[in-house]
């Protein structure tokens, strides 16, 4: 059994296709004329004449450049040839200008500038080892590199030389029980050993032989502060024992 259709057939538009395109058609190429026949309306310039009279009148200064000619610079006159063989006699009676001693002195010559030290030295001070520069060199100590490496060089070379030059008198041997002594000492700018006394210990006869090798010590290189030398005390322990 065929089933009955629901559409009109009045509704089917399929016939009416070719209808449709020669319209379609036909306003197509109607606009695409009147795209090509549209003209825009030409507007006038505007007058500017009546603006441009009444405008004051404005100065233009043009800047002109004048090119000027190079000045050759003029020929150095050539010297005179001087003829050897020719002499020019002077006359020795001739007047002297009197030029003044202004012109060739401009004052008082007092002497010797004073030159002002600027890291003076009290030349009677005395520094300990902790405020010197570097430490005096002893005999010996010459390589050291240091103020450390050369006051451990010093006290060894020191007490080698005490141990070496003290003397133990018989008198030492009777009356004395020995002890331990600390000799005190500067150590001058020139490297000489001067003012040696005992700052501390008791025993007179060990004092006194201590205080001698002390002074027999030789000279060192002094101690320096600032690059001078100065006045260096030290202190010296000597330990002797008797028994």
């Amino acid at each position: 059994m065929r089933a009955n259709s629901s559409k009109s057939p009045k509704a089917n538009l399929e016939k009416r296709r070719p209808l449709f395109f020669v319209i379609g058609l036909t306003t197509a190429l109607f606009l695409t004329i009147l795209a090509l026949e549209w003209t825009a309306p030409v507007r006038g310039l505007p007058d500017f004449s009546s603006e441009l009279a009444s405008a004051e009148e404005v100065d233009w200064i043009v800047p002109v450049t004048v090119t000027r000619s190079v000045e050759l610079p003029a020929k150095a006159e050539k010297a005179p040839k001087i003829n050897p063989n020719q002499f020019k006699i002077i006359d020795n009676n001739l007047p002297v200008i009197d030029l003044g001693n202004e012109l060739f002195f401009t004052g008082i010559d007092d002497g010797l500038d004073v030159v002002i030290d600027p890291d003076p030295v009290d030349p009677s001070e005395v520094f300990s080892f902790a405020q010197v520069e570097s430490m005096p060199i002893f005999q010996g100590c010459e390589d050291a590199i240091g103020n450390d490496a050369l006051y451990q060089c010093m006290n060894v070379q020191l007490m080698r030389f005490i141990a070496r030059e003290f003397e133990v008198s018989e008198r030492m041997m009777q009356f004395s029980s020995g002890e331990k002594v600390y000799v005190e000492f500067i150590i001058e700018k020139n490297g000489d050993v001067s003012q040696a006394k005992i700052i501390r210990g008791s025993d007179e006869l060990v004092g006194e032989e201590a205080i001698r090798v002390v002074q027999s010590l030789p000279d060192f290189t002094p101690a320096k502060l600032n690059g001078k030398p100065v006045r260096m005390s030290y202190i010296l322990p000597i330990n002797v024992k008797l028994h």
